[in-house]
């Protein structure tokens, strides 16, 4: 079937300036390819709809979204940071806990990094970010999770040197020590 940018603009109630940057925008994204009018989605759009409308199946019918992965060492930083006293008060305030003083770092792979991105379109808890000096500290969103029924956040700091497959997670425990973990140990993450 082919459609006109025009016809595209109609459907979804802009302009057609808007409707062309926007396939613009698409395209240097990765999300579709245009060529010699036609226009198609690519495998990397096709599996975030995917993980989309599972997620969104997944919420109505009230199941939990699970992360599986490799426990796996991170740079060393992350104890510095969640240890930060406006971050420690955050943490209290909005998550209810006190962070052990490090994360644990997931792996995650396939469709749990696509179950990621779904994530991060949530509406997340946010610890604001602070200033000490010249230094700037980012905010940091966070989602709460369970990792073996203890409580816990995944967090996404907003300077993280992390990629798409790794997930940080914060705990009141060394979960690292309560758990018997090593890195390649196997966990599950479920958000609640």
């Amino acid at each position: 079937m082919r459609i006109t940018t025009g016809e595209i603009a109609e459907g979804i109630g802009v302009s057609q300036q808007t409707a062309s940057r926007k396939l613009i925008a698409l395209e240097q994204e990765g999300a579709v390819v245009r060529a010699g009018g036609a226009i198609s989605l690519t495998p990397k759009a096709v599996s975030r709809v995917r993980a989309f409308v599972s997620g969104v199946l997944t919420s109505l019918k009230g199941e939990a979204t699970l992360f599986s992965g490799a426990v796996a060492s991170g740079i060393g930083k992350g104890a510095y940071f969640v240890s930060q006293k406006e971050y420690v008060d955050g943490f209290k305030k909005y998550l209810d806990f006190s962070p052990f003083a490090g994360t644990l770092n997931v792996k995650i792979e396939g469709e749990d990094i696509e179950k990621r991105i779904t994530l991060r379109e949530q509406a997340p808890i946010r610890v604001p970010g602070f200033a000490r000096g010249k230094t700037s500290f980012g905010k940091i969103d966070c989602y709460r999770c369970v990792i073996s029924g203890l409580p816990c956040a995944v967090i996404f700091p907003e300077m993280s040197v992390h990629g798409l497959q790794v997930l940080e997670v914060i705990s009141p425990f060394n979960l690292r020590r309560k758990l018997s973990l090593s890195d390649g140990s196997h966990v599950t993450v479920e958000m609640v």
